[in-house]
């Protein structure tokens, strides 16, 4: 499997849309196998989706992905988890041991994965149910 996440600074890029660096992992199992590390230079939804079915990835761990370019990737048949931040080496590490569940890598905002899952959405969709 080949796991791709948009890196920053050593972390998790907060916006998958605007990212420029991308950290590419091959696993087999739960044993990273490879890594590198790619630029994502377009910003254009349907070239930067293209970028990584060149790439070969299979799914893309990201912070925040505006719905259009995650519904371009899902229909490349590309999964994405997003809404997740942190260290770049932590997130990695918890995906490969299935702990990426834990609210600590949650973004700000989200509610935690739990909650995330009921209402597919983070803060937007908890601000309407507030009101």
């Amino acid at each position: 499997m080949i796991i791709g996440i948009p890196i920053w600074h050593g972390r998790v890029s907060p916006v998958f849309d605007v990212a420029g660096q991308l950290l590419v992992v091959e696993v087999n199992g739960s044993v990273e196998s490879s890594r590198r590390q790619e630029s994502l230079p377009d910003e254009a939804p349907e070239r930067r989706t293209q970028r990584l079915q060149i790439l070969g990835v299979e799914t893309l761990i990201c912070g925040a992905i505006s719905r259009p370019l995650e519904a371009l990737l899902a229909a490349g048949g590309i999964a994405v988890i997003p809404r997740l931040c942190g260290e770049t080496e932590d997130v990695l590490r918890a995906f490969l041991s299935a702990g990426l569940q834990d609210d600590q890598f949650a973004m700000p905002g989200c509610g935690g994965q739990k909650r995330r899952r009921q209402r597919g959405d983070c803060g937007r969709n908890r601000r309407r149910s507030e009101r």
